[in-house]
């Protein structure tokens, strides 16, 4: 098995992010905390990548993010915590990129906006394979309120998907109806796709996906383009 790409380098004394400087720095109490919360957050997903969540401790976190347990623990109540966070942190910024590349799309091009969505997705996780691994593998081995997490994400860009049929087939009525659950299905399909490839390939494959996703797509809409 091909590991997560943060698996192959690093170890225990691997750091995440940027430590600020020590003195006096002229920054806010809130520029602070901020930061310190964001090495926080790229520490656990380094360890995770590396360790697996399960064997990931709050140790292992504090010392890539070179901070103190108290530290840690003024900004998170536990482990799960701060992994949830992360998660949702991670899945708002892919999805503000994704946002960034639609709004400059025509409305009634879906193909390219299913084209420019995965491609701005894939690209994003080939981009922090630390991320992309933590996200799509170890969230099964983070406990229930992950799991459930990761459902209700799926599901949401499920609905993405089915919007954007339903206004396809206003434009063109000879695009097939299909069922709502066709789109859970495919967006199934799509992270275990993605799974495989970071399991045998590695996060920096993953923009290679985007042909068969979007083809399948437009397999499903009656409108093969190729």
């Amino acid at each position: 098995m091909v590991a997560g790409p943060e698996k192959t380098g690093g170890g225990p004394r691997h750091r995440a992010g940027r430590r600020l400087p020590s003195g006096r720095h002229g920054l806010s109490r809130e520029d602070v905390a901020s930061s310190q919360r964001e090495r926080i957050v790229h520490a656990l997903f380094a360890a995770v990548a590396e360790k697996g969540y399960p064997s990931t401790t709050i140790g292992d976190v504090v010392e890539r993010a070179e901070i103190s347990r108290r530290t840690f623990y003024e900004h998170f109540t536990g482990k799960e915590a701060c992994f949830l966070a992360a998660f949702d942190g991670a899945v708002a910024q892919v999805g503000a990129e994704m946002n960034t590349v639609l709004d400059t799309l025509p409305k009634d091009d879906w193909l390219e906006r299913v084209r420019q969505s995965w491609r701005a997705f894939l690209g994003a996780l080939a981009g922090n394979p630390a991320v992309a691994w933590s996200l799509y593998i170890e969230t099964f081995s983070a406990g229930p309120a992950v799991i459930q997490r990761t459902t209700a994400i799926n599901a949401g860009f499920a609905e993405i998907f089915r919007r954007l049929h339903r206004r396809a087939r206003r434009q063109d009525p000879a695009i097939q109806n299909l069922p709502p659950e066709v789109f859970d299905l495919y967006i199934g399909g799509t992270a275990e796709r993605i799974r495989d490839c970071l399991h045998t390939r590695g996060a920096q494959a993953l923009p290679e996906l985007e042909d068969l996703f979007v083809d399948t797509m437009s397999i499903l809409f009656g409108k093969p383009h190729r």
